[in-house]
C-alpha cells in the first residue's frame, strides 16, 4: 500500500511538473525549412555575376550588401540592393537602368530557387499533422517580413499551421539617409506577393518591426489570442540568441532545433563572414546553452515533449 501511494505521489509530481501542452510556438526559418537553401545559391551567383561588371571585389560587394541586411533586420528586404553604396555610387542617376539590369534579375533568380529549394525539413509535414490530431495548436512566429511569410507559408505549410505572426514591411522613412535610389521596384514586388497570397488558409498577423525576437511583447501577443500560459507552451527555434531568449523571458520549455543552427560548410562563409559587417563577426558571442530545455536532432522529436 505505501508502495503504491509513492508511485501515486510520484505520478502527481510528475504531472504537476508536466503540464498538458496546449500551444506549440515554432519559429520558421531554420526549424520547419531552411531559408538559406534558397537565398545563398541566388546571392552566390548574383556576386560573381555583378562583380566584374562594376569592377568591384565579390567580398566587398557581400559587405556592401550586408551592411543593408544588418541595417533594416532582414535578408529579404524590399530595397536590398537599391540601398547599397555600390547602387548609389555606378547607378544613382541612371535607377532605371540599375532595376532592370540587376534588381529585376536578382529577385527572379531568388524566387525561382525558393520555388525549387525551399522545403520542409524531414519529418515537419508529419509531426505538424500528428500535433492537430491531438488537439494542439501550432503557431509560428516569425521574424520574416510579413510578404515574404506569406508565401513561403503558401508554398509549403498552408492549412497546417493555426495562425502566423510576422514582422512588418516597413520603407525607409523619407528622411532617412540610407534612402533607397528607387522605390517603385519594391513596392510592387510587395503588392504582389500579398495578391498572390490573398487565399491564405492559415491567418497571418502583422506585428511592429519593434517586437523581433528576442523581444518577448509578440509571445505575449501569442499567448493572449490563444489565452494559454507559459507553462502549456513549448517553443521550438533554430536561434538561441532570438527563440532562446524570448522563450527563457517567459519561462516557456525551449527545444533548440539543433537541425536548423548547423549550417551546410559551403553555406557558412557566406552567411557568417562575408554578408555580416566586421564588428559583428568580431562580436559573435558564445551560446547561451543555459536556456535549453532539451536538444532536438529532427523535428518530430518535439512529440517527446508534449
Amino acid at each position: 500500500m505505501q508502495q503504491t501511494m509513492q508511485t501515486l505521489n510520484k505520478q502527481l509530481t510528475n504531472k504537476q511538473i508536466s503540464p498538458q501542452t496546449k500551444l506549440i510556438i515554432t519559429d520558421v526559418d531554420g526549424t520547419l525549412s531552411s531559408f538559406w537553401d534558397y537565398f545563398v545559391p541566388a546571392m552566390r551567383d548574383f556576386l560573381k555575376e555583378l562583380s566584374p561588371r562594376v569592377d568591384i571585389p565579390v567580398f566587398e560587394l557581400a559587405r556592401d550588401i550586408g551592411h543593408v541586411i544588418e541595417r533594416r533586420g532582414t535578408h529579404e528586404y524590399p530595397w536590398l540592393l537599391e540601398e547599397t553604396s555600390f547602387a548609389w555610387k555606378h547607378f544613382g542617376e541612371r535607377p532605371d537602368e540599375f532595376i532592370e539590369d540587376f534588381v529585376k534579375p536578382f529577385w527572379t533568380a531568388l524566387d525561382n530557387n525558393r520555388a525549387k529549394y525551399l522545403r520542409p525539413f524531414p519529418t515537419v509535414l508529419d509531426t505538424l499533422q500528428e500535433l492537430k490530431e491531438k488537439g494542439i495548436k501550432i503557431v509560428a512566429l516569425s521574424d520574416a517580413p510579413e510578404y515574404m511569410a506569406r508565401i513561403r507559408n503558401r508554398q509549403i505549410f498552408d492549412g497546417l499551421l493555426d495562425a502566423i505572426y510576422a514582422l512588418e514591411t516597413v520603407e525607409p522613412e523619407t528622411d532617412d539617409v540610407f534612402q533607397p535610389i528607387a522605390l517603385g521596384h519594391g513596392r510592387a514586388r510587395v503588392k504582389l506577393v500579398r495578391s498572390q497570397c490573398a487565399d491564405l488558409k492559415t491567418p497571418l498577423f502583422v506585428l511592429p518591426k519593434e517586437y523581433e525576437k528576442p523581444c518577448p511583447t509578440g509571445l505575449d501577443r501569442v499567448l493572449k489570442d490563444f489565452d494559454v500560459y507559459p507553462q502549456e507552451t513549448i517553443f521550438i527555434g533554430d536561434s538561441l540568441a532570438k527563440d532562446g531568449q524570448v522563450a527563457a523571458s517567459r519561462g516557456i520549455r525551449y527545444l533548440w532545433a539543433h537541425y536548423g543552427y548547423q549550417l551546410p560548410a559551403e553555406y557558412e562563409e557566406l552567411i557568417n563572414f562575408s554578408l555580416k559587417p566586421e564588428s559583428l563577426v568580431a562580436a559573435q558571442k558564445q551560446l547561451p546553452v543555459e536556456l535549453i530545455t532539451a536538444v532536438a536532432a529532427r523535428y518530430d522529436e518535439l512529440l517527446n515533449y508534449v
